[in-house]
């Protein structure tokens, strides 16, 4: 039997590419996800009502937010980490985990895409 090394990556050198867009509440300063409800062009046009949304809109608590703000197409997960730490302190503790679980459920519902950082 033949056992093959795994290539082991660190999440923490990818990063982030967000696939949806976004708006901020100006009241609060929290983001909401616009979500498309259909990804054909057909179903957008003769599926949806005429007076409702194409999008649906996924509300970010305050964390939340400040992580999806600094997606950037430039920062690594490890990046954004230290910035939510220095920000933030100890409430977001253990942030490495907190991040990283936060962005994997992004990739999950596909809102979002890793890079290798080279």
């Amino acid at each position: 039997m033949i056992f093959k090394k795994k290539n082991k990556e660190n999440f923490l050198d990818f990063i982030p590419i967000s696939k949806v867009g976004f708006e901020v509440n100006e009241e609060t300063g929290l983001i909401s996800l616009l979500i498309p409800r259909f990804k054909s062009e057909f179903a957008l046009k003769y599926l949806i009502p005429k007076k409702k949304s194409k999008f649906i809109k996924a509300n970010l608590d305050e964390y939340g937010s400040f992580i999806f703000q600094e997606i950037d197409g430039k920062r690594d997960v490890l990046e954004i980490s230290n910035l939510m730490k220095e920000k933030y302190g100890d409430q977001v503790e253990p942030v490495f985990d907190r991040v990283s679980k936060f962005l994997g459920n992004l990739f999950r519902y596909k809102l979002i895409e890793f890079q290798k950082l080279k």
